[in-house]
């Protein structure tokens, strides 16, 4: 009978914390998007600064792979990496198939990225502050928990 109540609430209790993250998702990401306009972030526009985060953990990554991630078209992408590449924060090379095109950061993209990651992190670490010390560290252990539930089969889900 407790076997039956164990497997009964942990469906539900999973329910409600998917309920609760599609709620938060949105607030915590309108939260960055308006800090980095208010504070322009080294000048970068959000799909900007999720690129680089991309490129930060795939190095030499292809355009289609960045697209896919971004949620936008390899036309579309490629525009904006091609402000990256004019702006030197980004490098396009051909791969050894020359249909292909690998991306990865410049030493200047990655300061940028250094820096804006940095300010955003003070950012919302500034947004915690009202928080207890039980509540910091329990919020703590939920988003590890988080990152293993999502990470479980390789997959990437840093949306940043």
């Amino acid at each position: 009978m407790q076997q039956l109540a164990k497997e009964t609430i942990k469906p539900a209790l999973a329910s409600e914390c998917a309920e609760q993250l599609l709620e938060m998702t949105p607030l915590l990401m309108r939260k960055i998007r308006d800090e980095m306009r208010r504070r322009t972030m080294a000048g970068l526009s959000v799909p900007q600064y999720r690129t680089l985060n991309y490129l930060m953990r795939h190095q030499r990554a292809p355009l289609h792979a960045l697209a896919e991630h971004l949620g936008l078209t390899p036309p579309s992408t490629s525009k904006l990496v091609q402000k990256l590449v004019t702006d030197k924060i980004v490098a396009r090379r051909v791969a050894t198939d020359r249909r292909r095109v690998c991306l990865s950061l410049t030493p200047s993209g990655i300061a940028i990225l250094t820096a804006a990651r940095s300010e955003t992190r003070q950012q919302l670490a500034d947004g915690l502050k009202s928080l207890s010390r039980e509540e910091l560290a329990a919020l703590s252990v939920a988003l590890r928990a988080l990152g293993r539930a999502f990470s479980q089969g390789g997959n990437d889900v840093n949306v940043f």
